[in-house]
């Protein structure tokens, strides 16, 4: 009987986030990221077949992890309460996980793998998919249609305008009470939740 891995896919995920945090994505490869953790560099390929299949592991940890809270605010049946949730979770989350904040926000998942494995590519496409249906589906909800401005008027609400704001101030900080309460109120406005002034 084999003796059980001593690192576990979490760890070794975490090693490659330091990594990328430090120096980059190109910077992270197997060896690296043995080596981070003290570990023979072939045990990498019994948790992963290789670089691509790590990095899009770590990529779809971080983004699925965060739309979980981002999906469970949208489904709120009052459009304004689900909107505050929206930007609740995204202020929320990127403080309570500031690493990867940074990955998501500062990369894209083509800068993370170049040639992301087939399977992984599919659930990227349909994590990624869920989120724009949820949209849409709350723009239905708050204004009763889809056309193209109301869509765009949710992703700015509940996408944009969060993102603007803790991305301004990463790596190490985050955004001050003014911004955060000038975010809710340019999202209200853009939803026409208050009369703009």
């Amino acid at each position: 009987m084999g003796r059980a891995p001593r690192f576990t896919a979490d760890q070794l995920l975490d090693a490659a986030l330091e990594i990328t945090l430090a120096k980059g994505p190109a910077a992270v490869s197997m060896t690296a990221v043995a080596a981070s953790v003290g570990a023979p560099s072939g045990s990498m390929y019994h948790r992963f077949a290789n670089r691509d299949e790590l990095m899009a592991q770590l990529w779809l940890r971080t983004i699925t992890d965060f739309q979980a809270g981002l999906l469970e605010a949208l489904e709120h049946p009052d459009t304004a309460l689900a909107a505050d949730a929206c930007l609740d979770h995204v202020f929320g989350w990127t403080d309570a996980h500031p690493e990867l904040a940074r990955l998501m926000l500062l990369y894209s998942a083509s800068d993370i793998a170049a040639d992301w494995p087939d399977t992984l590519a599919v659930t990227l496409h349909a994590a990624n998919h869920g989120v724009r249906d949820a949209l849409v589906e709350f723009t239905q909800r708050h204004f009763g249609n889809t056309e193209r401005e109301s869509v765009d008027r949710t992703v700015y609400a509940l996408i944009d305008l969060p993102y603007a704001a803790v991305r301004r101030h990463l790596p190490n900080g985050r955004p001050r009470p003014w911004l955060r309460t000038f975010t809710y109120n340019a999202a209200h406005r853009a939803l026409a939740l208050t009369k703009a002034t």
